[in-house]
């Protein structure tokens, strides 16, 4: 069980007493206190934003479950009210089953533990494929003639495109057009998209989109379920592979979500290349 940190927990700034023996020390010894001293607390801070958050993904799904389950114990409910809260209980389970995704690809990623093998490949058969495993949805394609090559993890920028195509879908009317699109950009990258005519984004949302566990709260999607984590996951992923993600989005006229990958081999000197366990998020 998770507890949320009081305020005994969180460290506390020296005295003036501490503060005037810390003086008599190393001023580089003293300035390094400070320094941990600040960032111990912004990361206890962060971590406690991150269980509140967590916790409020949690309690809609269980006590939806809950509630269900004490229901389809009734010997008297009729047998299409059984089947749709049986309904109900399998759409709950399937949501705290993509939380739980979410969450373990977000640990991977920051951990180390997913491996990322970054070579050379083509984005429009890529985008080809993603796109075969919809074979409902309508798409528009644009296609920018000889591409060049990009370097990146070819699974992990599927997930990307995955998840940007699920939204799309989810927040458009059933059977709308989803575009999509791969062009030369300036800087040595190649820059894909995905652009739906569905609610579009308020503006006052704007700046947190990418934030984890931040849903859009807007009268016209109130029956739309999701994790929050979406777009948190595609945005370390793209940045992963050297690239930066954005959008441009009107309130009631759709969004377009588009991502860079580079052209030329990049550097990560902070990581060590292909660490982890591949086993960690396997592809389907």
């Amino acid at each position: 069980m998770f507890s949320a940190p009081n305020e005994r927990s969180v460290p506390s700034l020296p005295s003036q007493t501490e503060a005037e023996t810390l003086g008599s020390a190393d001023p580089g010894l003293v300035q390094s206190l400070f320094q941990d001293n600040q960032i111990l607390r912004a990361q206890i801070a962060h971590h406690h934003q991150l269980l509140q958050l967590l916790t409020h993904q949690l309690a809609t799904p269980l006590t939806s479950l809950s509630g269900s389950v004490h229901l389809l114990a009734e010997p008297e409910l009729q047998q299409n009210d059984r089947q749709e809260f049986l309904g109900m209980v399998q759409q709950q389970i399937g949501r705290l089953q993509d939380l739980l995704a979410d969450l373990m690809a977000l640990r991977d990623l920051e951990t180390g533990k997913l491996e990322t093998r970054r070579s050379q490949f083509a984005v429009v058969p890529l985008l080809q494929e993603v796109i075969a495993d919809y074979p409902a949805q309508p798409f528009d394609c644009e296609f920018e003639a000889d591409l060049p090559l990009v370097w990146g993890d070819r699974w992990q920028i599927a997930q990307v495109l995955v998840n940007l195509i699920s939204n799309a879908m989810k927040y458009s009317p059933p059977g709308r057009v989803i575009q999509l699109g791969a062009k030369r950009h300036q800087g040595g990258v190649v820059e894909v998209w995905v652009k739906d005519h569905g609610l579009g984004i308020p503006i006052a949302d704007q700046p947190h989109l990418f934030e984890r566990f931040y849903r859009v709260k807007h009268r016209d999607r109130e029956n739309i379920s999701g994790t929050g984590l979406g777009l948190s996951l595609c945005k370390m992923l793209v940045e992963n592979q050297g690239g930066q993600i954005g959008f441009e989005s009107a309130h009631g006229q759709g969004s377009r979500f588009y991502f860079t990958l580079p052209t030329e081999p990049v550097h990560f000197p902070e990581l060590a290349p292909d660490c982890g366990a591949q086993d960690a998020l396997p592809p389907d």
